[in-house]
């Protein structure tokens, strides 16, 4: 779908398809209920709905955590709509939907395993009824010729049941499949997989229709693109060759994370991608544009470079970005490094002695199964022992397992199998602070060359895939551009016409003296500006959190005098009104953040809006639903005059 031209400042709200509740939901948000969300922000003088990804994630609930990067999840498929394209519609199947419904809609928040199960096995139920309609339909033939993905799909998904939804790597026939075993299974096993085939006809055309109906309201549609996929999914399993999986995806270190991140997702062999002119990654862009007229892209920068770790590891301390200009070995014998020397900074060395003090009592046993002695005379981990994931097997107790892998992090130098990139926490060391004063300053000047070479092949790298995901749909283009942002990466967006993302509460001049908050007036053109997103605290919620510089913030904002833990609506009409004032071409409001403008809208407590806490496991995260069904809010005139009236302000003016 095709955004259109922007003549004018556009304003937005962000709500995931599953937060949203009506009447004719069935215990989670559903995507014909984008209709009536529309009809609200229609209501309300709002231009853009913001959704999450939607595609197919199984049994886990992270909408980040896709099975497929095409299909469609059918939780969020409307089983009632389906009597208009089926011939067989039971009135027991009326009622099973009526009485779970009534069940589902009653909790506070998404129950997700329970909602999962009940509609696929009531799509499974009208499946059966109609079979031999469905068999027969010329249009649905159709569309599985123009949507070849969803053949893999389907047959990747009758496997899953047949190993009990066990990941492909436990599986006893067809881990590593060609096109031809795959064609063979989905023509022996007709009835089973167009099953799987049926229901994504059938959630597309649901799809389209909400789409479509907001798009004769004048409204546009955004979506949210992850960057990566779960090894445990139809495209890893079936399309193989376009996936490292002896690398994971994840970011290195920060104020959040001293371990960096692991996220467990395997990263792509772009080289192969780019012989086959990014076809993969085309026709997922094609298949999104469906239904969006914009999308997010999620974490922009590993379009750059992303943060790799092999496989064998669990956390992300001993990740490296790629691509990356690698410090060669030359460079290091020319700094005045020997062979030696260099074999120390790459493999974990130390002394008997160093060992002894660390393990005690123990450490004969410990060195004995797990060091073995170099030509140097020091002692290095045995081969066995090769990734955080090996120690934290070893049968020993969870402080001697620590202490190995603190043992095991002590590397100045990763060898990437083409030249070495510095570990993150090099200078930390015992090798890199036991050498001397020269020696540290030498190995510095060529961490810090090496780091500085990165910028040029990040720009081309940048300017060379996001050029593919411009020209190939007419979506506007959003870059969820958080985190360590190169320098070069700006530069990329400004030239592609892509929107950067500005969160609020994290855009100040940090080089200053107390980090002053910058003012939204005078934020790039291009991009989106918010208070908060899915990954944060919501507005209320941020205010009342401790530790952070509320009395700067408040006096920011032009306001004297105590500042309040409690956030008032008059102090968040505020805020708002401040994202509104925002230069960029959109600002998008979290659906919690306004209704944080009105007492009889809010929850008891900030935290019961909260979408996710990532790092974190729990029933709570990605099952926030709203507290009001959608119909009420739309026939709140008071709240939405006033609403209307704060983004008119915007609307008017002067682009």
């Amino acid at each position: 779908m095709k955004f259109g031209d922007i003549t004018r400042f556009l304003t937005g709200v962000a709500i995931p398809v599953f937060s949203i509740r009506t009447d004719e939901g069935c215990g989670i948000g559903e995507f014909l209920d984008l209709i009536k969300m529309g009809s609200w922000c229609k209501k309300a003088g709002l231009d853009v709905i913001q959704i999450l990804p939607v595609n197919d994630t199984g049994t886990d609930s992270s909408p980040y955590n896709a099975i497929s990067a095409f299909a469609l999840h059918p939780v969020y498929v409307r089983l009632g709509e389906l009597a208009y394209s089926v011939k067989i519609f039971k009135e027991e199947h009326k009622e099973e939907i009526k009485a779970a419904a009534s069940r589902l809609n009653a909790l506070e928040l998404v129950d997700y395993p329970a909602v999962r199960q009940f509609k696929e096995t009531m799509l499974k139920k009208i499946y059966d009824d109609n079979l031999d309609s469905i068999k027969k339909d010329k249009t649905l033939g159709t569309w599985i010729d123009f949507n070849p993905w969803v053949r893999y799909y389907a047959v990747y998904r009758c496997l899953k049941d047949i190993h009990k939804q066990d990941w492909w790597k436990g599986w006893l026939t067809m881990q590593d499949p060609g096109a031809g075993e795959i064609n063979s299974y989905w023509t022996k096993n007709q009835d089973d997989v167009l099953f799987y085939a049926w229901v994504q006809f059938e959630l597309e055309k649901q799809l389209k229709k909400a789409a479509n109906a907001l798009e004769y309201m004048g409204l546009r549609l955004k979506g949210d693109i992850p960057i990566m996929i779960n090894e445990d999914s139809a495209d890893v399993w079936a399309e193989r060759k376009y996936f490292n999986l002896g690398m994971r995806a994840g970011a290195p270190p920060d104020m959040f994370s001293e371990s960096g991140q692991n996220w467990g997702f395997p990263c792509y062999n772009w080289d192969v991608l780019e012989k086959e002119d990014y076809s993969w990654w085309r026709q997922r862009l094609k298949q999104a544009s469906k239904f969006y007229h914009a999308y997010r892209i999620d974490h922009v920068l590993g379009f750059f470079r992303i943060w790799g770790v092999s496989e064998k590891e669990q956390t992300g301390i001993l990740g490296y970005f790629s691509p990356a200009v690698a410090i060669k070995k030359a460079d290091l014998i020319k700094s005045g490094f020997n062979e030696d020397t260099i074999k120390s900074f790459v493999q974990p060395m130390f002394t008997r002695s160093y060992v002894t003090s660390l393990f005690g009592n123990a450490s004969d046993g410990v060195i004995r199964r797990y060091f073995e002695m170099t030509e140097s005379g020091h002692l290095a981990f045995v081969g066995a022992i090769e990734g955080e994931r090996a120690i934290a097997a070893l049968p020993e107790e969870q402080s001697v397992r620590d202490k190995l892998i603190g043992l095991y992090h002590n590397r100045i130098l990763l060898d990437t199998g083409k030249g070495y990139l510095p570990a993150w926490y090099y200078y930390r060391t015992m090798t890199f602070n036991n050498m001397t004063e020269d020696e540290r300053g030498r190995l510095r000047e060529l961490v810090e060359a090496n780091n500085a070479a990165q910028d040029d092949l990040w720009r081309s790298n940048g300017n060379k895939l996001l050029a593919m995901m411009c020209e190939t749909t007419d979506m506007l283009v959003c870059a969820e551009d958080l985190g360590a942002v190169p320098p070069c990466v700006g530069e990329v967006l400004e030239g592609m016409k892509t929107l950067g993302l500005k969160v609020e509460r994290w855009v100040r001049e940090y080089n200053k003296q107390d980090s002053p908050y910058i003012d939204t007036y005078y934020y790039p053109r291009l991009s989106v500006c918010c208070p908060s997103v899915h990954d944060t605290s919501t507005l209320r919620g941020w205010w009342e959190e401790a530790n952070w510089d509320r009395t700067q913030y408040y006096n920011t904002i032009g306001m004297t005098g105590e500042c309040p833990r409690y956030l008032t609506t008059e102090l968040a009409e505020k805020i708002i009104r401040r994202n509104l004032n925002a230069n960029s071409t959109i600002t998008i409001f979290p659906f919690q953040d306004l209704l944080s403008l009105h007492y009889n809208l809010r929850t008891k407590d900030p935290e019961q809006e909260r979408i996710n806490i990532p790092g974190t496991v729990g029933t709570k995260n990605w099952a926030y639903r709203m507290r009001d069904n959608i119909e009420g809010i739309i026939n709140y005139d008071e709240f939405n005059n006033y609403l209307n009236g704060l983004i008119d302000e915007r609307r008017r003016r002067s682009f």
